[in-house]
């Protein structure tokens, strides 16, 4: 249930004072269960329950059809206590009894031992258990609001009111890119489109963000990224004009390069391959030719170039590996590979192939040492200890 606030309690006595005094203290429970059901329903389905509200004790209790705003009586101050009182043993019995919604077609009984589970319940069970990642979004997010209620309104209208991770992903989309030249509907169907059409979208959206987790030390909660940094939310604009591409639709796929850069200063062009797991810092001045690949579980920081060396048409960029730490300023130019888990120092031209699992460094770089580490990308080590960066 949503965190019960004084205007709840208002509302809760000015509703309770309605109801015979011999029920009152049942009618108390039953709301906060159905509230705090009416709160799972939300955060599943990210809309209001038809008959319970929003998940708060007060959006409960305005919902009983003889309730009045401006009801007041001697029974207020006794109303009040009465819902301070059954707030407090409900919380004794440890939130283990919410209510079902009317449109689960059973009935339960408060308190009984025999109550069963409601389907909605089971399937929510499901829910988290396939995808950890959105419902750790959704509690970093509820937990955000209550920190901070001036960004209530756009955490509810970024993450809490979408069902899925995928839709609040197409949500941000839209907003970020939208322009005079192409409105947010219009961009909110693409990118709906784009992750109902293909699945691997939203796996490779879950494995960016868990990395970024992982290796960003700045990163401590995973509505960060989706919200803040700028190289998550451009990488996955990126997995969208990529889908486009691969659809045939190459002018809207320039479209959403076009934007992406405008708004992040990231651009990569849709007809590059870019794996899973990948990390992009800070994010400045990103520049991702037609024709390079990049592998799974890559982290590069701001200003990094994968571009061509001159005019040549063909395949022209480089193949950078699985699990490459590519450090701020480098530029990897050419068709030359850039062999798994090696590194290329900060501020390195690199021009010729690097094999697996060494450390590149200089202008023009060349190999000063092994990559210190099995995976240079998850440990974030930039230091050159043990290697030869002399003459």
């Amino acid at each position: 249930m949503r965190a019960i606030l004084i205007d709840d309690l208002m509302a809760a006595a000015r509703a309770v004072v309605l109801v015979a005094p011999a029920r009152q203290s049942e009618t108390l429970a039953c709301w906060l269960e159905q509230a705090h059901a009416a709160d799972l329903y939300r955060k599943r389905l990210g809309k209001l329950h038809p008959a319970w509200g929003n998940g708060a004790l007060g959006g409960r209790a305005r919902c009983e059809p003889l309730y009045h705003p401006r009801y007041y009586d001697g029974w207020r101050l006794e109303a009040l206590g009465m819902v301070l009182a059954a707030i407090q043993v409900w919380r004794r019995r440890g939130f283990n009894l919410p209510r079902p919604s009317p449109i689960w077609g059973e009935t339960y009984v408060i308190g009984s031992s025999e109550a069963k589970e409601p389907p909605m319940a089971k399937t929510h069970a499901k829910v988290a258990a396939v995808d950890p990642v959105w419902t750790q979004i959704c509690e970093e997010a509820e937990d955000a609001v209550r920190n901070e209620p001036l960004l209530g309104a756009l955490i509810h209208a970024g993450l809490l009111h979408h069902p899925s991770f995928e839709r609040a992903l197409a949500f941000r989309f839209s907003l970020k890119l939208a322009s005079g030249e192409m409105s947010e509907q219009i961009l909110r169907e693409i990118a709906d489109e784009a992750y109902s059409s293909d699945p691997t979208l939203g796996q490779a959206a879950r494995a960016d963000l868990v990395a970024v987790y992982d290796r960003d030390p700045a990163c401590h909660r995973f509505i960060q990224p989706i919200l803040f940094f700028k190289g998550y939310q451009a990488l996955q604009s990126y997995r969208i004009a990529h889908w486009l591409w691969r659809s045939g639709r190459t002018d809207m796929a320039f479209f959403v390069q076009m934007r992406t850069s405008e708004m992040f200063g990231v651009d990569i062009h849709p007809a590059a391959r870019i794996g899973r797991g990948v990390m992009i810092d800070h994010a400045h001045s990103i520049v991702i030719g037609e024709t390079a690949v990049v592998g799974d579980d890559v982290s590069m920081l701001h200003s990094v170039t994968l571009g061509g060396t001159g005019k040549e048409d063909q395949d022209r960029h480089p193949k950078i590996g699985n699990g490459v730490l590519i450090g701020a300023g480098a530029k990897v130019l050419g068709n030359i590979r850039v062999g798994d888990n090696s590194r290329i120092a900060a501020g390195s031209v690199v021009l010729a192939d690097v094999p697996c699992c060494k450390t590149v460094a200089g202008v023009p770089a060349k190999i000063v040492g092994e990559a210190g580490c099995e995976h240079p990308s998850v440990e974030m080590d930039q230091r050159l200890r043990g290697c030869d960066c002399e003459g």
